[in-house]
């Protein structure tokens, strides 16, 4: 009899212990913490990039809260833009913003060969640090006439409340719709392609590969600009997760599928 209980007694504690281990290996399993991780990056430096295009129009003029400073003394090389935006947060775009993004470049945005760079002095937008570099390069027209151009992010962090974010990117871009309007964005339409690699706030490393052209739409701002299209994120350790980009709507709301299980998040 006590033979008995006693094998009941382990049957059961093993039974608990698988139980509970199965629980943490699922939830595990089906985080979407590198997903978050990549789509808040890529947020931050399409925000980047949207606040550059601006500058060059608005160099030179003051607009909300930034301040714009072009020095061109010696036209024999890079020319530079400065975007101040302060030492205190202020708002512009509905984001707080203080620091400052400098830009170097050796032709305009639309000049076919110009190499535009931009990095980062004490950055902060949503009280989240933000380093690295971000190079576009403008690779003049492909066969269909459109502009198109490469656009890396090199050796980028951001600093969250949670952890830091390490990103990097390699894209590149086409200029689909909006060229004829050279003072307003909020018509340009792209399509992008491309990979990027990075590690969470948790940590783990993840590579991110465009599986379905992503469908970026300015007149989005200053929501997120990409309305559809498809990608796979490969996070180290576990099965690749599918971001759905959404249905053509100016949102922030995604689908992540992993293992045939849709897991909707939003992120700001």
């Amino acid at each position: 009899m006590k033979k008995t209980l006693l094998a009941l007694s382990i049957l059961t504690v093993l039974l608990y212990s698988c139980k509970d281990e199965d629980v943490i290996t699922q939830n595990d399993l089906a985080s979407t913490q590198a997903t978050q991780d990549h789509l808040f990056a890529e947020q931050v430096f399409n925000d980047v990039g949207c606040i550059v295009e601006e500058g060059f129009v608005a160099s030179g003029v003051n607009k909300s809260c930034a301040s714009y400073t072009l020095m061109n003394a010696d036209t024999s090389n890079a020319d530079t833009l400065i975007i101040n935006f302060g030492n205190i947060n202020c708002l512009h775009n509905f984001k707080l913003r203080k620091g400052k993004i400098l830009i170097t470049y050796t032709g305009k945005y639309r000049d076919s060969l110009a190499v535009i760079t931009t990095t980062f002095d004490n950055y902060h937008v949503n009280n989240n640090l933000v380093q690295g570099e971000r190079v576009v390069t403008n690779q003049g027209r492909n066969n269909e006439g459109n502009m198109w151009f490469t656009i890396a992010v090199n050796n980028a962090s951001i600093n969250t409340a949670n952890g830091t974010i390490n990103w990097e990117s390699t894209r590149t871009r086409e200029w689909v719709n909006g060229m004829a309007t050279y003072f307003d964005i909020t018509d340009d339409r792209y399509k992008i392609t491309g990979s990027a690699n990075g590690t969470g706030v948790n940590n783990n490393s993840f590579s991110m590969e465009i599986t379905d052209t992503l469908n970026v739409d300015l007149g989005c701002l200053p929501s997120c600009v990409i309305k559809s299209g498809t990608a796979k994120i490969s996070p180290n350790g576990y099965a690749d997760r599918i971001i759905n980009y959404g249905d053509s709507l100016c949102d922030c709301n995604f689908d992540i599928t992993i293992n045939r299980t849709t897991y909707p998040i939003v992120v700001n």
